[in-house]
């Protein structure tokens, strides 16, 4: 006695398969939060350095707008915000994961404004915004095929 059943192929996600894709995607929502973490912190302790004119940055540089301490005020409060955001990632908030995308997109501007007073350090966290950027475009948002 055999059972006969029809399967439209169009619809049909294995559940095994469809759990893997979503383990993916929300590790790569979760690996972007660690980062908007990990980008908050140095941006904390990057702006506490600007403003109280610590003797790592280079001296006597020439900036685009603002100077040293301004860009450690923005910096600063930008990594306040990221950090703020992160939780919101980690709650799987969908608001503050664009939240997110701003944040880490106004960050990745200041990081290339801020070149001039550590150039390596800020083309580093540049490159951190937009993996963490990434992540949260890319995979933070699906509803697989079985939802529908």
């Amino acid at each position: 006695m055999s059972v006969h059943t029809t399967v439209n192929r169009e619809t049909y996600v294995p559940s095994d398969l469809s759990r893997a894709d979503e383990d993916h995607r929300s590790g790569w929502v979760t690996f972007a939060g660690v980062l908007m973490l990990l980008v908050g912190t140095l941006n904390i302790i990057d702006g506490i350095a600007a403003i109280s004119k610590a003797h790592f940055f280079v001296g006597n540089t020439d900036y685009i707008a603002g100077d040293l301490n301004t860009w450690g005020w923005v910096v600063l409060c930008l990594g306040i915000a990221a950090i703020l955001v992160a939780l919101g990632i980690f709650a799987k908030n969908q608001f503050a994961r664009w939240i997110g995308v701003g944040v880490l997109g106004l960050n990745a501007i200041s990081q290339l404004m801020f070149i001039p007073a550590y150039p390596f350090w800020s083309l580093s966290i540049f490159a951190i915004d937009i993996l963490a950027i990434y992540g949260l475009v890319a995979y933070g948002s699906h509803r697989s095929r079985t939802e529908f």
